[in-house]
């Protein structure tokens, strides 16, 4: 049976706050917010996200426009991505000894470290809500789409605090993998175009999507740090036209 955590501890730098159910926590940018971080860094939003009891401990994202991260007890990040059709839940359960979350911004990542007082008994990954089955979204990806996603997602693989959530250009995946940029762009918008044709987001027009792709291919466990482990990409000399 899982215990439940009557009070939590949230940790800023030197900054300590202990909520009890009925209470909540807000952080951002905004002098509104009780955590306020940097107010000059414009890559954060005013109001990021919440920390709320609905049950159980909650952290939930209130950007419109920026993910969150969420590092859970044994280092593996997931991004916590804004609520758009098609994502997962922009909300995730505190259901670890303590779970950290990363606001990144232009100039600086902060760290907020929470735990309950009372740990769960048998701390697990927590699943994302999806009202979408992945399966119905996209089709399985092929081989060598996978190894240049991973590639491009490297850095959110990484566990904390070696997780860097930057997507590699085209131009740094092509030269780990040994292919053309052409190929590493096709592969991607191929990827792209499917989730868009399945209603997908904030991954439709002609702007650079490799951000909120690699966020949603993790924050759906479509790519995990598992495929790191994986061989690169099979015959990339023999792509041909780069059919997907």
């Amino acid at each position: 049976m899982t215990t439940v955590a009557a009070e939590l501890n949230v940790r800023i730098d030197d900054q300590r706050h202990t909520l009890l159910p009925g209470q909540a926590l807000t952080f951002g940018r905004d002098a509104s917010c009780t955590v306020r971080l940097d107010a000059t860094d414009l890559g954060i939003s005013r109001t990021a996200g919440r920390v709320y009891h609905d049950g159980g401990w909650q952290v939930t994202n209130l950007s419109r426009k920026r993910t969150l991260h969420l590092v859970d007890a044994y280092g593996f990040a997931t991004p916590l991505p804004v609520a758009a059709a098609g994502w997962p839940s922009s909300s995730r359960a505190v259901d670890h000894p303590h779970t950290t979350v990363l606001v990144a911004g232009q100039a600086w990542t902060y760290a907020l470290v929470l735990t309950p007082a009372a740990a769960p008994e048998q701390p697990t990954v927590p699943a994302p809500v999806d009202p979408h089955s992945t399966r119905n979204q996209m089709a399985a990806l092929t081989p060598r789409q996978r190894a240049v996603l991973v590639a491009m997602a490297r850095g959110y693989l990484r566990p904390y605090p070696h997780y860097d959530p930057r997507p590699r250009t085209y131009n740094e995946v092509a030269e780990r993998l040994g292919l053309t940029r052409t190929q590493v762009v096709r592969r991607v918008e191929r990827v792209r175009e499917q989730l868009v044709a399945a209603g997908v987001l904030g991954l439709e027009g002609e702007g650079d999507a490799r951000r909120p792709l690699c966020e949603w291919l993790l924050a759906m466990r479509v790519i995990g740090a598992a495929d790191l482990d994986r061989p690169a990409d099979p015959d990339p000399a023999h792509d041909g036209a780069d059919a997907p």
